[in-house]
């Protein structure tokens, strides 16, 4: 996948705008961490950086139009590269929607999904709300729905933009370790371990094991991948990542997550499993070095008082 395709996706969609073509409007595009999404987007009459650090456009008329077919062009064009990338994708079998963007379809051959399948469920996310509203839509009214068909089996599930948005920021808040109250705060609820063991009426987590692994073929790079068996106790199918938060660190420092493709534990992660199911997930970390311990805090749930275990593990 193109990253700038992505990025123009995500610059060119997340919009608060007023009604379409007025003489001038303007458009506010929230801060992602990447200086990338600003030199992506039409040009504007007017660029505003706030302290927020979200970035306001003023458009006029002409530049309305452009940023609108743009927007849908980008769509598009990231779906016609889902559908072309049987590698990373080789389980959707069609993307549709309907010309307002208030609803959308995928289809997928099997529930079996590869690891990069999982958030495709987001894509309308990125465009549909931003889209709805240069149509004229208030963002108070702005929805949509998004239903996800099995053809092999013919199940089907259905979300609806306030839906879609939760999962979103739950997703965000598991991969930058953020808290509704105090992100900062990570020590109120902290006990360490011999060995992470995590229960509650909805899941079970239990540490089973650490590897490493290349980061890709030829690279000096190397990957730890801490392993749980997670268990799913409610009624509905759930993946690890919806109930715990992992963070790892190495020599005092925060390790970067990554997605761990092609390690049985990883590609396991972001599965859902039935009530009573347990699976072995992983969590895979850029290593600083392949002899220091490293230390990793399990949360379970997002809030700065969720409980947390913290287990030492040698990697040597």
């Amino acid at each position: 996948m193109k990253k700038k395709i992505l990025c123009a996706i995500i610059a060119a969609s997340m919009l608060t705008a007023v009604p379409v073509y007025a003489k001038d409007i303007t458009v506010t595009i929230p801060n992602y961490g990447s200086e990338e999404n600003n030199t992506n987007v039409p040009d504007a009459k007017e660029i505003t950086a706030n302290p927020d650090g979200s970035t306001t456009y003023t458009l006029d008329k002409k530049q309305q139009k452009k940023w609108k077919k743009e927007l849908k062009s980008s769509f598009n064009d990231y779906i016609k590269e889902i559908l072309n990338d049987d590698t990373n994708y080789p389980n959707v079998e069609n993307i549709s929607y309907n010309d307002d963007m208030t609803e959308f379809e995928i289809n997928l051959t099997s529930s079996d999904l590869a690891p990069s399948e999982y958030f495709i469920g987001f894509l309308p996310l990125f465009t549909a709300p931003a889209y709805q509203q240069i149509n004229g839509i208030a963002e108070k009214d702005v929805d949509y729905t998004l239903t996800v068909k099995d053809t092999s089996n013919g199940s089907e599930t259905t979300q609806t933009y306030a839906d879609n948005k939760s999962d979103w920021e739950a997703f965000e808040s598991s991969m930058n370790g953020a808290t509704s109250d105090d992100s900062t705060d990570t020590s109120s609820s902290e006990s360490k371990v011999d060995k992470i063991s995590l229960t509650s009426d909805s899941s079970i987590l239990e540490y089973s094991g650490f590897e490493s692994m290349p980061y890709e073929d030829g690279s000096s790079d190397i990957l730890g991948v801490v392993k749980f068996n997670f268990t799913n106790k409610t009624d509905s199918p759930d993946s690890v990542t919806s109930f715990y938060n992992i963070k790892a660190y190495q020599n005092g420092i925060e390790l970067t997550l990554y997605m761990g493709n092609g390690n049985t534990a990883c590609d396991n992660t972001y599965k859902t499993v039935l009530k009573d199911t347990s699976i072995e997930t992983g969590f895979a970390f850029m290593l600083q070095d392949t002899e220091s311990p490293i230390t990793v805090y399990a949360y379970d749930g997002f809030m700065s008082d969720s409980p947390c275990q913290v287990q030492e593990i040698a990697i040597k």
